[in-house]
């Protein structure tokens, strides 16, 4: 058979290798293997629409690597531009302002 992530079920060829997981070694994709080894206990969350869903924040991203990605960065989705207060979802990006990097969106930033 072909071998498959025990939690995403990415195929070899998908990933880019394979890493320890709670029923062995090389049972989880590398990125799957790094959510368990940083104590996650079973796979990324899956919206209906096949996508993997942010725990936090809700986001949702097409792969698991860009998943873990965004989780360095996840403000649990509580950020808001020090000035118009608008959310990071609503927003085209996070930009430098008088309090520091990333504390205005794109557009007060500018």
């Amino acid at each position: 058979g072909t071998w498959r992530c025990g939690w995403c079920a990415c195929k070899h060829s998908e990933c880019s290798g394979k890493g320890p997981g709670p029923d062995g070694p090389k049972t989880l994709c590398s990125a799957c293997s790094s959510r368990y080894k940083n104590g996650s206990t079973g796979p990324p969350e899956i919206s209906e629409s096949g996508k993997f869903v942010c725990e936090a924040c809700q986001r949702q991203f097409d792969s698991i690597g860009a998943l873990g990605g965004h989780k360095r960065f996840c403000d649990a989705g509580t950020w808001r531009c020090g000035w118009c207060a608008c959310k990071h979802s609503e927003c085209s990006g996070k930009g430098p302002g008088p309090d520091g990097p990333k504390t205005l969106c794109s557009a007060c930033s500018s």
